[in-house]
């Protein structure tokens, strides 16, 4: 499922209030980490991260990271995939917000939470800019 973000993110004002959205969420709730998903993740992720005093960590798709990774297949509406990220990137018990840009299945988002807690961390949350009312998503993510 695509859905273009081109139209907010080239607007500095539209652009500025989803990120301030989220960070008025999260700025207190004690998380030291944001990981992004790539791809379009990385476009939120980094200035949420900016914003709240946290690192950013990047979760790519297979090949992209150099160094020692650890990673997560899983499946897809189309196919399967997997996501990776540095081993070491965080330390145990961390606490992790997930951002990416939009949520179809929650097949993405259980990867990545599944990730990051054989990493230790602890996921607080995971937001994403655009969701998708029609499917169940919550309820796949939650019996994960």
């Amino acid at each position: 499922m695509f859905q273009d973000i081109t139209t907010l993110v080239s607007n500095h004002k539209a652009f500025k209030h989803a990120v301030d959205i989220f960070v008025d969420r999260y700025r207190d709730m004690g998380i030291s980490v944001v990981a992004g998903i790539e791809s379009r993740g990385f476009i939120f992720a980094p200035p949420i991260a900016l914003a709240i005093g946290a690192k950013f960590i990047p979760l790519r798709k297979p090949g992209k990271l150099p160094g020692e990774v650890i990673s997560e297949a899983y499946e897809l509406e189309y196919g399967n995939d997997c996501l990776e990220m540095h081993v070491g990137a965080l330390e145990q018990g961390e606490r992790v917000l997930v951002i990416d840009d939009l949520v179809a299945t929650g097949g993405t988002l259980c990867a990545a939470i599944r990730l990051l807690e054989r990493q230790g961390a602890k996921v607080v949350e995971c937001a994403c800019v655009i969701g998708l009312p029609e499917l169940k998503v919550i309820t796949t993510i939650l019996l994960q």
